[in-house]
C-alpha cells in the first residue's frame, strides 16, 4: 500500500480522535460551551492581564466568549463548592480582580463571571457593590503591606509550596 496514504489515513484518524478527545474534556469541565479567548489554567499563559492604573494583574484560568458576545473570566478551584452555594469570599474576591482587569486591560466590562468547582459552577453578577468590596479589600492589603504588618493567613505548608510569592516571603512554610 502506498506509504503517503498510509500516513494521511493515520493522521486523518489521529486528527479525528484528538477532536473526540477535546470535545469530550470541553464537556466533562462544566463550562458553557463557547469560545475560549483565554487560557491560562494549564499553565501556558497567554500572558498577565494588568490594569495599570488600579496597580493590578492577574491571569484568569479562561475567559469565555458566550453567545451574546460578553466576556466572562472563569475561575477553576479543585475543591467542591461551598453547601450554601455561594463562593468562599476569597474565590469571590478574586474573581472580581479578573472583572476590573477585563475591564481595564482588554476594554470591556464583563456582565458575570464563573467560579467552576469541582461539582458545579456557580456565576457571579459583576455589581458596584462586589466592585466596592474588592476595592476596600484591595486598599486594606496595600495598608498592610506599607505597615508591615501583613502576615501568612494558614499553617499549610501545601498551600504555601503552591503560592507564587514562595521565594520572596519571608514566612513561608518549607
Amino acid at each position: 500500500m502506498n506509504p503517503i496514504f498510509l500516513l494521511s489515513f493515520f493522521l486523518f484518524v489521529l486528527g479525528f480522535l484528538l477532536l473526540v478527545l477535546s470535545r469530550y474534556l470541553k464537556r466533562r469541565s462544566g463550562l458553557p460551551a463557547t469560545d475560549v479567548i483565554y487560557e491560562d489554567a494549564t499553565g501556558l499563559s497567554q500572558g498577565t492581564l494588568v490594569a495599570e492604573e488600579l496597580n493590578l494583574c492577574g491571569k484568569p484560568d479562561y475567559i469565555l466568549r458566550d453567545r451574546g458576545g460578553n466576556l466572562v473570566p472563569v475561575e477553576v478551584k479543585s475543591g467542591n463548592a461551598p453547601r450554601s452555594d455561594k463562593p468562599y469570599e476569597s474565590h469571590l474576591m478574586q474573581l472580581a480582580a479578573y472583572f476590573l482587569l477585563i475591564e481595564d486591560a482588554l476594554d470591556c466590562t464583563p456582565d458575570y463571571g464563573l467560579i467552576r468547582y469541582r461539582d458545579r459552577t456557580l456565576q457571579v453578577d459583576n455589581s458596584d457593590e462586589l466592585r466596592e468590596r474588592l476595592c476596600s479589600v484591595i486598599e486594606q492589603m496595600r495598608t498592610l503591606l506599607i505597615q508591615g504588618s501583613a502576615h501568612r493567613s494558614h499553617n499549610r505548608p501545601a498551600r504555601c509550596a503552591r503560592c507564587t510569592m514562595a521565594d520572596v516571603c519571608d514566612e513561608s512554610i518549607d
